[in-house]
């Protein structure tokens, strides 16, 4: 039987179980796992549910159930992203990390075929991040990390963070950002989640400052993905071309106008409107969409090629998004 062809960048991993803390901070917010209802587990952390996650987070045939349903062929799997621990002390975050990464090999190494790792690192101190990443490009043969959109307020944009892209650069990581802890959460009103309301904004800024700042001009090889569609940055883009086009030290700074650098990301697909997935073509180009889930979460798209079928593309552009941009993101053919 042929394998459907779908390769899913955007999914996520929660191990079944966690080791215990053994260092020697106090009050540390380590996770722990606790039963729930049928078929899924409480996360909790510092004894409260952080969140409910169904036994598909870590159970690896049950995925590819789920998949072979949606018709995709591979899953990208990275960490919950709350799992990134860039609040934990640093050593404390490179053992719960590399559990993690772990628990993903594991799971990528009983299907193969069907799963390929984004790992995590402790970007909270530059240089274990870059051994991390090592560890996971080297050994573990992952295709790269998934980061979030800032370290404990800071974007991964400043300056501090440039060895770390220099290496997943000269690597050859791809690296998928994530929404994560948003900005802009408390002045939301209403009974409306944080990830419906905040995560396009987040993610939008982040991208923004990766060009603004000069990133992407300093690493014009680093393959970069934002979630959920780059949010807000698409809509940004103009004012911050009329800015460049104003401004003489942004000129200075960038050779190029921002939407350029923009058209260099990669963009998943998870936006669910069709005309919202046309707007993204038009300012990134077709060849810079990738498919995705946010599976197994409520929030993300259940059927994302249903979806891409929804939008009528043409045969070429629907090929592209199924699977050929995801491989130019990830450096490798999937076949």
């Amino acid at each position: 039987m042929q394998l459907p062809r779908a390769i899913d960048i955007h999914t996520h991993v929660v191990p079944e179980s966690f080791p215990a803390y053994t260092g020697v901070g106090r009050n540390v917010p380590w996770p722990s796992m606790k039963p729930a209802h049928a078929c899924h587990a409480h996360v909790m952390i510092e004894g409260k549910v952080y969140r409910t996650v169904h036994q598909s987070s870590w159970m690896s045939g049950e995925r590819v159930q789920d998949m072979d349903s949606r018709a995709i062929g591979m899953q990208c799997l990275s960490p919950m992203p709350e799992l990134l621990s860039y609040w934990l002390p640093a050593k404390d975050a490179q053992q719960l990390i590399r559990y993690v990464n772990e628990q993903i090999a594991s799971m990528t190494a009983r299907v193969p075929a069907r799963f390929c790792g984004l790992g995590a690192v402790p970007l909270q101190d530059v240089e274990l991040a870059v051994r991390e990443l090592e560890h996971v490009m080297n050994d573990l043969r992952f295709r790269g990390v998934e980061l979030a959109s800032h370290v404990n307020g800071v974007s991964i944009a400043d300056a501090r963070f440039e060895p770390f892209f220099a290496a997943a650069g000269k690597m050859g990581a791809a690296v998928f950002v994530h929404a994560l802890r948003p900005i802009g959460h408390d002045r939301v009103v209403g009974p409306v989640s944080e990830q419906a309301a905040c995560f396009p904004g987040d993610i939008g800024l982040c991208a923004a400052s990766m060009i603004t700042g000069g990133m992407a001009e300093r690493h014009p090889k680093l393959r970069i993905a934002f979630s959920h569609g780059g949010g807000v940055l698409a809509v940004l883009l103009g004012r911050l071309n009329r800015a460049w086009d104003l401004t003489a030290k942004l000129k200075e700074a960038l050779p190029q106008r921002p939407t350029a650098y923009a058209q260099r990301f990669y963009y998943d697909a998870i936006v669910f409107e069709p005309a919202t997935l046309r707007l993204m073509m038009e300012v990134y180009g077709a060849t810079q969409i990738v498919l995705g889930s946010d599976y197994p979460f409520a929030m993300g798209e259940p059927d994302p090629v249903g979806f891409l079928d929804r939008c009528a593309l043409d045969p070429k552009t629907h090929a592209a998004i199924l699977r050929e941009n995801a491989e130019r993101f990830l450096g490798t053919s999937m076949a």
